[in-house]
């Protein structure tokens, strides 16, 4: 016990250091960036995995195989595999809805109202769901389950070396910002979508733990899943002055188009809380009209954005785009 009790006291001092690190630099912050970026691009690529794994379970497809851009023979299967995969969270908002009585906070919420404090319990439960959904062929990206993880531990580790709440709220947007960059391979964007949408701010002391988390994240998830979303273009050729309207047009009407499905969105929303359908229900029957256009074609399925193959490969393989 007396050489016990010295051992413990060095390790709180320890302990105690490194919070004060954490706390009293910028270099402590930017190392804490690094490592929620790097728990950032192991939550998507576990999540990832995890998702094709259950297609390759449910579906009969190849783990490597995107489920939104396989054939699948049988169609009893995939009408009804998203209307399962909506049972399941039937059963899960039953469950949830006994035992937690408290709303589930996202990032966004979190650094605007609570001070970058976030459970991870509860990122833990958007995560599951998001694969339940995912991997049962449910229109759904995993965005959403990335963001809510890597945003909850990044939340988790800000409050176990007890950071100020501003440093906590940036700790929170690297958390997002290295999911963002691992799910689609672009740090720019990730750290673009932490300032403007979770942080809510450009700062200089924010730009190197974010820019330093995304870039992190990014190359832990090609380290662990590629390069997934590599797109070739080929050769542009000559950009002149008058293609310049071409683009500003098409910028437009795309921004045009965004602002409709999130409208239709909401609407659709609203007409599902004022129907007499049961909470527990519409999952189910959700799943149902999801799996009845899947027999159409199966880019419904899943996160929808499976990679274009070439057209000779598409017609051995059977696969289409």
């Amino acid at each position: 016990m007396q050489h016990f009790a010295p051992r413990v006291l060095r390790a709180h001092i320890k302990l105690a250091q490194k919070k004060l690190i954490a706390r009293g630099s910028e270099i402590g912050l930017i190392c804490c960036g690094a490592l929620a970026g790097v728990l950032a691009g192991l939550a998507v690529s576990g999540m990832s995995w995890i998702s094709k794994a259950v297609h390759a379970l449910i579906f009969g497809i190849a783990h490597n195989d995107w489920l939104s851009a396989s054939m699948i023979d049988n169609k009893l299967l995939l009408m009804l595999a998203p209307m399962i995969g909506g049972i399941l969270m039937g059963f899960a908002y039953l469950l949830l809805r006994k035992r937690r009585t408290r709303p589930i906070v996202d990032p966004i919420e979190a650094n605007a109202l609570y001070g970058g404090r976030i459970s991870l319990t509860d990122s833990v439960i958007v995560a599951i769901q998001n694969l339940i959904s995912n991997g049962f062929g449910a229109s759904v990206g995993l965005e959403a389950g990335y963001t809510q993880l890597s945003a909850g531990l990044a939340s988790k580790l800000g409050t176990k070396f007890h950071l100020r709440r501003e440093d906590l709220r940036t700790l929170v947007g690297c958390g997002a910002a290295g999911a963002i960059a691992a799910a689609f391979d672009a740090p720019l964007t990730g750290a673009f979508y932490a300032f403007e949408l979770i942080i809510g701010t450009y700062s200089t002391v924010a730009l190197a733990p974010v820019v330093v988390a995304a870039i992190l994240a990014t190359l832990v998830a090609r380290a662990f899943t590629g390069n997934t979303f590599v797109i070739e273009i080929g050769d542009i050729g000559h950009v002149s002055a008058p293609d310049f309207l071409p683009g500003i047009a098409l910028g437009a009407f795309c921004a045009l188009m965004g602002i409709a499905v999130m409208m239709g969105v909401a609407f659709t929303e609203q007409l599902a809380r004022k129907s007499s359908v049961h909470p527990a229900l519409r999952p189910a029957l959700g799943g149902l009209v999801v799996g009845s256009l899947a027999l159409v074609t199966p880019q419904v399925l899943s996160a929808g954005h499976a990679p274009c193959i070439s057209t000779w490969t598409r017609s051995a393989r059977g696969q289409h785009c």
